[in-house]
């Protein structure tokens, strides 16, 4: 739990600039914290170029340009449907033999979304951030 830094109860912690996305996840709820932290631990350890930063108020990963992204429901301009969601910067380029991203109308950013822990499985997610970094690798035109 972060400790108590005076604000008034009417302003959210998301309110302020976070220092880090240690400081960010411990702000979750308890349900969106421990999946946060799953996927987080999944993506570092794809790759030790992988660095982190918070950017739109959520963790971003990136090693040449960004790949993914972890924003939970309780996250200004989070999922509506209460979930945690795993974006793809570049989702339109991976494959999804699972059927388990979704562009939902979008024509670039992917996303699949978590209620639990029990629906992330780590190889899959594993491999789908694999695919992320060769597409990252990618020299891929600026628009």
């Amino acid at each position: 739990m972060p400790a108590d830094i005076g604000l008034s109860p009417c302003i959210s912690i998301f309110d302020l600039a976070m220092a880090d996305v240690d400081e960010f996840i411990a702000s979750l709820p308890q349900s969106e914290r421990v999946i946060t932290q799953r996927l987080r631990k999944i993506i570092l350890e794809s790759d030790p170029r992988i660095t982190e930063k918070l950017s739109y108020g959520v963790p971003y990963f990136s090693i040449r340009r960004r790949i993914c992204f972890v924003w939970p429901a309780s996250a200004p301009n989070g999922p509506r449907d209460s979930k945690v969601s795993l974006g793809l910067c570049y989702g339109h380029l991976i494959s999804d033999h699972d059927g388990r991203l979704q562009m939902d109308g979008r024509t670039q950013v992917s996303v699949a979304r978590f209620s639990t822990l029990s629906e992330i499985d780590e190889r899959k997610i594993s491999e789908i951030v694999q695919e992320a970094i060769l597409v990252d690798n990618m020299k891929l035109k600026r628009k």
